[in-house]
């Protein structure tokens, strides 16, 4: 099946996973470092400061995730989407009115929360859910709403903070999420889970069924708990957690990166169009491969091109190589975004994944804490970037190794 025909069978409900990917930009580390200069000058905060404040918001939301995504496992989409909205709707609203660093506290929490990890989790669990044989994808045309996302919102953002100032954007956000939100996802869910539901049932059926009966499901529908205590685990998670850990902290402290290699702020801003459009290119690219080959034959080998844009980096000085970094780091998201979901599901199985990913999303959050707090204090203390590339590029190599053992022939569990 095309993705022409694909998308026109499934419409709606793969509408509703971009938009919430998109959504989930509003809580994303590209779209707070745009706020960094006036948070930091509103609240007297140093780079160390703030990274500091931002990755406490940030380990609160991975202590709150196991428990709120895993509430998706159990109610309704609609309703558990929309209490999402609002939530980071309030948040929004809570940074714009935010005079002390309580408040501030509060909406980043909020925003960070929803936005970083439940958007982002509603989406990818519902397509990885309700499609089976095409979850990849499903999961690529969902995931166009992250580079949709880099593509408008800074931009945008940036202008409407010159021309109305930080606190009326955020104000602008919130009426803008909540709008869109409880007008469009009513209806891009109508019908969907008496359309989709009653197939999902009936596979969740059929596999608790053959788990009573022979254990020989057991592998496609692991608990959480039982996930955490396979030794597979340990091995392949590094490799899904070096992405966001890297981007977290050189996105947050493009600024000082920018001054650093000598290249202007908006030049640098400018280059996250390519990074959004490499993105959507090997989102689309990498979805049907995984579809053909599993995901398990990709996700070891996603790494490589950040790897080379890591490279463009640290020896690049002319600003065209801004652009490859970040084009090289846009290729490695268009596949992980889908390489992930879709492995953990192939591995763990999708009976239990709302519990699963939840806990997935809550360690890579936890991880992604440590990056403002590292090179914020490394940037106050006078650390080059090129030794923290160097760094990256180190637990790239280290984490790809690891994530062999998810190869079929390096598994011994795939055959029992």
């Amino acid at each position: 099946m095309s993705f022409y025909e694909f998308f026109k069978d499934n419409a709606r409900l793969l509408l509703f996973g971009v938009l919430l990917t998109f959504f989930s930009g509003f809580g994303q580390t590209f779209l707070f470092s745009l706020f960094l200069p006036a948070f930091q000058e509103e609240f007297s905060l140093s780079s160390g400061g703030f990274g500091t404040f931002y990755s406490a918001a940030t380990l609160t939301s991975a202590f709150l995730l196991p428990w709120i995504g895993a509430l998706i496992d159990r109610y309704n989409l609609k309703r558990y989407t929309l209490a999402a909205v609002l939530v980071m709707a309030v948040s929004a609203a809570t940074i714009s009115f935010s005079y002390g660093l309580v408040m501030l506290f509060v909406g980043i929490l909020g925003v960070r929360h929803t936005g970083q990890a439940l958007m982002s989790h509603i989406s990818q669990t519902t397509m990885a859910r309700y499609f089976d044989h095409v979850r990849g994808k499903a999961l690529s045309i969902a995931s166009l709403g992250h580079p949709l996302g880099e593509a408008i919102l800074p931009v945008s953002v940036a202008l409407i903070i010159g021309y109305a100032g930080w606190r009326n954007t955020y104000l602008l956000i919130a009426a803008f999420v909540l709008l869109a939100g409880f007008v469009l996802i009513p209806y891009l869910l109508r019908n969907q889970e008496r359309r989709y539901g009653a197939e999902v049932a009936a596979r969740d059926e059929q596999e608790k069924k053959s788990e009573a009966e022979s254990g020989i499901i057991r592998k496609r529908s692991w608990t959480r708990g039982e996930m955490l205590r396979d030794s597979r685990f340990y091995f392949i998670i590094p490799n899904g957690l070096v992405s966001p850990i890297m981007m977290t902290g050189f996105f947050l402290y493009q600024v000082p990166l920018a001054e650093y290699k000598g290249w202007s702020v908006e030049w640098l801003a400018t280059c996250f169009v390519g990074f959004a459009a490499a993105k959507v290119v090997f989102s689309l690219i990498s979805g049907p491969l995984i579809d053909k080959i599993s995901a398990r034959r990709v996700y070891p080998f996603m790494l490589i091109p950040m790897a080379f844009g890591f490279i463009a980096l640290l020896y690049g000085t002319h600003p065209a190589f801004a652009m490859v970094y970040m084009m090289l780091l846009g290729v490695t998201e268009g596949i992980s975004a889908n390489a992930k979901t879709a492995m953990f599901a192939e591995v763990y199985g999708v009976l239990h994944l709302g519990a699963i990913r939840s806990t997935l999303v809550s360690v890579m959050v936890f991880s992604t804490a440590a990056a403002p707090i590292v090179m914020g204090n490394l940037l106050d203390a006078g650390v080059e970037f090129s030794s923290m590339i160097i760094g990256a590029l180190v637990f790239i190599a280290v984490s790809m190794v690891f994530a062999l053992r998810i190869l079929p022939v390096f598994d011994s569990d795939m055959n029992q």
